[in-house]
């Protein structure tokens, strides 16, 4: 008799039967001793597999099963990862879009079926976008994803850590899952060691193209790095004669437009320029051969699984896609359907036909010529589209209405109403590309940022990135009244987006607006409830307006949503100062350094927590540690020479205090207190 855990399964799972039958099988049936390896890198297009630009990754393909048309289901990082690690289409799991949504439980893993099978599981990731609050944690006994903020932008999804890095901490983590044994008594007989599942994901292809010194400052250097990064871990099963024992996976999650079809970036369309990757899987018990049929990356899920329980299966005729991301400008998403020949995109007014064998670059569309191929796809793509699972409610909550009400704003549902016949993506791409140039100035602070997004954001009213963007810029520029009337401006638009009330918020606290503050975080709050950005500016406020209670309890539940925040813990640690519990603000600030070693807030922090606690002599080190990483950090070199006198180094201290007196006239209050205590420290 099937279990009804099974019959829910294959529920969701019709399109990819290998995935489920694995999923069903019995705890009992134990694993081989294959260890599994799985590694994805960001922004891989299929074309620059080769030796040109990644030569360990072609002998590697070389050993092993080339699969040459491999396609993303979605052109974005998480929602692509999403694919991989759970083995059904971005309509079955839900997660559509980087940052907004999180996979949920009922969604299985590779590394839940894998932890249920016995394997021991663990997770290196090189962005933030892939950050444990998105659901991909799931199955993982260690998922590593400490990825170094910005403190003045710590939700920046494109916040990276060089593959190096990565690199680094998955071979030290399989180091020790590989280390011998301790002896047994003779008796007592050896238990067989866990094989392990361990996945790598680097980042670095990313734009902006920035690879270390060595190496083509340009797209195809970052995966020429990637590639040397990659191949040490290839060494590492080398160098362990455990080649012949572990199953590989090599994948790209999405590719890279580099101006094909005016795109020079992805996300926002759907040619094979950012759907097409490479793929490569290496089964140490079958021999190299190439393979050129249309599959998906859904195909991933099956195959490891299906390396330790069952044989592959046939991979599905029609390999599906979409982006659902075009919507954050005011445009069409897109979804795509090709099976091998035939591709067709589609928008909501229009579709695209492209016969991929005499035309593979996707020049010339065929679809009026071609009326009822074009008609048979999008008939596919709908049915596809249409097969949603455990969709959440759209009805938003009594109190988030009425906190929305008390802003001056009436809505019920979450998402706006769909704008009809919205513009194509592809008919806007130059807008697009930009907007990205603008961004790109605009986070490197870079002053010609604003008018040019002010010049898009006029020319595109319903486009809600652009707005906010533009109200970002403003308040860059500390034009705070200019920036929070953009925002209310967006606000009136799009009331239900809680990032977008959380910065209206920001900016009305900017403006000394603290009413209005408060509650646009509120209503943020009551709209995204795990919302860890609208939990601590909530707590900005309430610290702002002496309510340092309140402050802790915001600040823990943002820590408790984002526990790898320097700056959330920091400010809880500065939070629990002033409410009087110095013991929970040095646990705060240590959180933050253990985080981040280069948070010197927390540095500061916790070296004034142990002034206080006289352990004078132990701060000493954390405020030379924030000096010396922010030598502007004038607070904190005059803690540092408070410490030094109270630690009887006297004559630094002078020194110290000296110096403070050389900051800039801004710094009147430091400056004041230097003068003061350099008097007192003079007369004794």
């Amino acid at each position: 008799m099937m279990s009804a855990k099974c019959k829910m399964l294959n529920a969701v799972c019709i399109l990819h039967f290998a995935f489920c039958i694995v999923a069903c099988m019995p705890r009992s049936a134990a694993p081989t001793r294959l260890n599994i390896v799985l590694v994805t890198i960001d922004t891989f297009r299929a074309d620059r597999l080769g030796p040109r630009v990644t030569p360990n990754l072609d002998r590697l393909a070389a050993r092993g099963r080339r699969l040459t048309h491999a396609r993303s289901a979605v052109p974005l990082t998480l929602p692509s990862h999403t694919t991989i690690m759970t083995g059904v289409l971005p309509p079955i799991h839900g997660v559509r879009e980087n940052g907004r949504d999180r996979l949920r439980d009922d969604q299985p893993t590779i590394a839940r079926r894998l932890k249920d099978a016995g394997y021991e599981t663990a997770a290196f990731v090189g962005a933030f976008v892939l950050d444990r609050r998105f659901g991909l944690s799931q199955g993982f006994d260690t998922y590593d994803d400490q990825i170094p903020r910005d403190p003045d932008a710590t939700d920046r999804l494109e916040a990276e850590r060089r593959a190096s890095v990565v690199v680094d901490h998955a071979l030290r983590w399989m180091d020790a899952h590989e280390a011998p044994q301790a002896p047994q008594a003779p008796q007592t007989p050896q238990a067989p060691q866990a094989p392990w599942f361990v996945w790598i994901h680097v980042y670095d292809p990313h734009a902006p193209y920035a690879p270390p010194a060595g190496y083509p400052q340009s797209y195809d250097g970052e995966l020429m790095y990637a590639d040397a990064q990659i191949q040490r871990v290839f060494e590492w099963l080398d160098q362990r004669q455990l080649t012949r024992s572990t199953f590989i996976v090599v994948a790209g999650d999405h590719g890279e437009g580099l101006g094909d079809h005016g795109e020079s970036t992805h996300g926002m369309l759907l040619y094979d320029s950012t759907l097409r990757v490479p793929l490569i899987v290496v089964d140490p018990s079958k021999a190299a051969s190439v393979d050129d049929r249309p599959i998906s990356l859904t195909a991933i899920a099956p195959m490891i699984l299906g390396a330790i329980k069952k044989p592959d299966t046939e991979p599905s005729a029609d390999v599906y896609a979409e982006t659902e991301y075009p919507r954050v400008a005011g445009w069409s998403p897109l979804q795509a359907l090709t099976d091998g020949r035939w591709k067709a995109i589609r928008a909501d007014a229009t579709t695209e036909l492209y016969d991929l064998q005499t035309d593979p670059g996707e020049q010339r569309d065929v679809a009026r010529s071609q009326a009822g191929t074009a008609a048979a796809l999008t008939t596919r793509i709908a049915a596809i589209r249409s097969s949603t699972s455990g969709a959440a409610p759209t009805a938003i909550s009594a109190d988030a209405q009425e906190r929305l009400r008390a802003l001056g704003y009436v809505a019920s549902s979450v998402q706006p109403t769909a704008q009809a016949n919205a513009p194509s993506p592809s008919a806007n791409i130059a807008v697009w590309n930009a907007f990205e140039d603008a961004l790109s100035l605009l986070n490197a602070r870079e002053p010609s940022a604003l008018p040019r997004l002010a010049a898009l954001a006029q020319a595109n009213p319903d486009a809600p990135v652009l707005q906010t963007t533009y109200a970002q810029a403003l308040r860059d520029a500390h034009r705070s009244a200019g920036a929070l009337a953009v925002y209310r401006a967006a606000a009136r638009k799009w009331p239900t987006d809680a990032t977008l009330l959380h910065d209206l918020a920001a900016a009305a606290r900017d403006a000394g607006q603290m009413d209005e503050a408060k509650k646009a975080d509120e209503a943020a709050i009551a709209l995204a409830p795990d919302s860890a950005l609208a939990h601590n500016g909530a707590g900005l406020i309430a610290i702002d307006q002496r309510r340092p209670s309140d402050a802790v309890r915001e600040f823990e539940r943002a820590t408790t949503i984002d526990p790898t925040n320097a700056s959330y813990w920091t400010n809880l640690g500065n939070a629990r100062r002033a409410a009087g519990d110095g013991r929970g603000a040095e646990d705060a600030y240590r959180h933050a350094l253990a985080v981040d070693a280069r948070a010197v807030d927390a540095a500061n922090g916790l070296g004034v927590v142990l002034v206080e606690a006289h352990r004078a002599a132990e701060a000493v080190p954390l405020f030379e540690r924030a000096v010396a990483a922010s030598p502007d950090f004038v607070e904190a070199k005059l803690n540092l020479g408070i410490a030094l006198e109270q630690s009887g180094q006297r004559d630094r201290a002078r020194a110290t205090y000296r110096d403070v007196l050389k900051a800039p006239a801004r710094f009147v209050r430091e400056r004041d207190a230097a003068t003061k205590l350099l008097g007192q420290l003079d007369r004794r």
